[in-house]
């Protein structure tokens, strides 16, 4: 490596040793992800207090649980577009802050016509990080443990579900719900500061961009030996000079099956994390379960989110992807099944509500690096918030749904066996794309792993 002159970025990055550098943009992007995931929870968590302060029916705020959902589908997939234009870093930290400010609006909310607007505002700014800060990450780290490094940061998400439902049993109660507003509006200006001075931006953006300077001092942070006289180069240079950027290059070079079968997985994944997000706090009070009980134990939907997304991502590094995630499905089937069955929170809905979390969001936060391998470094962004975009149809859908069937009279057991049909159709769906990734290989051997 010191003789050469050209080298290609992204092998450069992929065959870097881990450093202390490495864990500490792992460390900020998981503290990013995990108030990212505070704020996008809160509504299912304060809406039972809401309702009754401003005297409405839970069934009444189902578009301000969805509105949140519907900024984050336009957020992902516009911050999608501009962070392989603009850069990943900026991108981030503009829908970041953005967020920030707009969750902090939602105090001043009288209605529930100015909670939806907030609602959706939020949704735009935190939607619109999450896909730059999986291709930060994906780009930063080394090939080997890459998919856990992803799933570590964006397991930051459900400690950021279960530090919602732990702190809201507090303030919520204590101070009333905008308490829990501004925690989520204040804490992450604080952490996109950080992110400004310590979080460089994709040497692989940069190098595509002709910024080759910039990107040779990125790599030295994390390779000091790269040599001075160095010239990093792109391999999927040639990609972008044929006119594959943007939305079509999803579907080129045999991406198109991959493609579809990935937006399948999405929306069937959101729709049944957000249904159970939006309304398990509601369906289990509204049977005469104690509101503080009730968070506590879903609190542990959170904990077994994040365990389940750290055990698939280790096991990734031996298993593929997509057979880990089928069994995730299969077993978030069971569980769903399982808790129809439930009524009074016991010990058994406990473990039920982690097995559910620890399966349900454990796959979830699997899908930003199963999407991230498909796609190479010029479209990886676009791939990923459009993914993420299109996932919000079963995100937005499915608390609007579930308010419907409650207000048509549907029991929980009722409600809760008809999200099992989405499990089993992502079951399907992730054994199709097994099968068409051995027939097409997604993304060059430097960038896949």
């Amino acid at each position: 490596m010191r003789n050469a002159t050209s080298l290609d970025v992204g092998t450069v990055m992929s065959d870097a040793p881990m450093s202390a550098r490495h864990w500490q943009i792992v460390f900020i992007g998981a503290l990013m992800m995990m108030l990212d995931g505070y704020d996008l929870s809160l509504m299912g968590l304060v809406l039972p207090t809401m309702a009754e302060a401003w005297k409405q029916e839970p069934s009444a705020f189902r578009w301000a649980l969805s509105a949140s959902l519907i900024g984050v589908g336009i957020g992902s997939v516009l911050a999608g577009f501009m962070g392989d234009r603009w850069g990943r870093k900026n991108t981030l930290l503009l829908m970041y802050c953005f967020g920030s400010i707009a969750c902090l609006g939602t105090v001043t909310a009288s209605d529930i016509s100015q909670l939806i607007l907030w609602r959706f505002l939020v949704g735009v700014g935190m939607g619109g990080a999450i896909p730059n800060v999986i291709s930060l990450i994906s780009e930063l780290m080394p090939a080997k443990r890459r998919a856990f490094q992803i799933v570590l940061v964006y397991s930051g998400a459900a400690l950021g579900g279960a530090l919602g439902s732990l702190l809201g049993a507090y303030l919520i109660p204590h101070f009333g719900w905008t308490s829990a507003f501004y925690v989520g509006g204040i804490a992450p200006l604080v952490i996109a500061a950080i992110v400004w001075f310590a979080v460089p931006e994709s040497p692989a953006f940069l190098v595509g961009r002709g910024r080759n300077a910039e990107a040779c001092v990125t790599v030295r942070r994390f390779l000091p030996t790269l040599p001075e006289t160095c010239q990093l180069t792109s391999a999927v240079q040639s990609e972008v000079s044929q006119g594959h950027t943007g939305l079509s290059a999803l579907f080129s070079n045999g991406r198109a099956s991959s493609t579809l079968l990935i937006w399948v997985l999405f929306i069937c994944t959101q729709a049944m994390v957000f249904f159970i997000q939006s309304w398990y706090v509601t369906l289990l009070t509204r049977v005469g379960n104690p509101l503080d009980t009730v968070l506590r134990t879903f609190s542990l939907w959170d904990f077994g989110a994040l365990i389940g997304g750290v055990l698939v991502a280790w096991l990734a590094a031996k298993i593929a992807l997509e057979k880990l995630l089928c069994v995730a499905y299969v077993m978030a089937g069971v569980c769903l099944f399982m808790l129809a069955q439930e009524s009074s929170i016991s010990s058994a809905t406990a473990i039920v509500t982690f097995a559910t979390g620890f399966s349900i969001v454990g796959a979830s936060f699997c899908m930003g690096a199963l999407a991230a391998t498909y796609y190479p470094s010029h479209i990886r962004t676009t791939g990923i918030g459009i993914g993420l975009g299109v996932g919000r149809v079963g995100s937005i859908s499915s608390p609007l749904v579930a308010g419907s069937l409650i207000s048509a009279g549907w029991t929980n057991g009722q409600i809760f066996s008809a999200a099992i049909a989405l499990a089993m159709i992502a079951s399907v769906a992730v054994l199709a794309l097994s099968r068409q990734a051995r027939r097409v290989k997604p993304v060059d051997a430097t960038e896949a792993h």
